[in-house]
This record gives C-alpha cells, structure tokens and sequence, in this order.
C-alpha cells in the first residue's frame, strides 16, 4: 500500500517517520501553536492588562498608603472600575475591591473613593 506523503504544518518539510507525525522537529511545533490566532486567550490578555492598568492608577494615585480620590481622577489614569483581582470585607463591614495590592473602597460621596494598600492582616 503507498501513502501519500505528509508535510509539517508549520514550514512544508516533508515529514518522515510515524504516519501520524504533524511536525518535522519541536520548534516548528512550537511556532505553529505559537502564531496560531486563539480569541480566548487575546480576551484573556485584554483583561489582564486592564487590571494592570488599574492597579498603576490606584498606586499612582495613592502613593503613601491611604488617600481619597475622585473617580474621575482614575478615569483619567486608565481606571476601568468593572474589573479587580479580589475584594475584601473589613470587620467594620467594609468591602474593598483589589486590583492586587491595591484596593478602594466606596466613601460618603459617590464621586470619590478611599484607596488604601493592602496589609497583612487582610491575608486571614
């Protein structure tokens, strides 16, 4: 029986050995999965960049630990309030949303927040 011959996904090489084999070495396999277009995971870095963009507002914006800022004023910086890393209740009852070590919590007025640092204390 004659089969016809395989090429590497990635660079066209004819391939040799094992019927089954899609690449000529590791490399080409890592290229092609590397280039190859995936949405889930390019939604998953917008994200991720989103909340690195808020944490450097909020430090930005809160050098010494503890300040009360407009929200605004963190909109400007890049703040997107819909995405955090974890939020924390405080026993006062509290709630504080993260973007990692930075937190803010929502104050009297609507238009400002209280944005502290993360302590150990919160760790428990």
């Amino acid at each position: 029986m004659i089969t016809q011959p395989s090429y590497c996904l990635f660079c066209e090489t004819e391939l040799k050995g094992r019927s089954d084999k899609q690449f000529c070495t590791p490399h080409c396999k890592s290229l092609y999965h590397n280039r190859k277009p995936n949405s889930d995971e390019a939604y998953i870095r917008g994200i991720n960049q989103q909340i690195r963009k808020n944490r450097s507002a909020l430090r930005t914006a809160c050098p010494l630990g503890k300040a009360t800022v407009s929200k605004n004023f963190l909109k400007k910086l890049g703040m997107d309030f819909k995405y955090l890393t974890h939020s924390w209740k405080s026993n006062g009852g509290n709630l504080y949303y993260f973007c990692y070590d930075y937190g803010y919590m929502q104050v009297d007025d609507p238009n400002k927040v209280l944005i502290i640092q993360q302590q150990q204390y919160m760790d428990k």
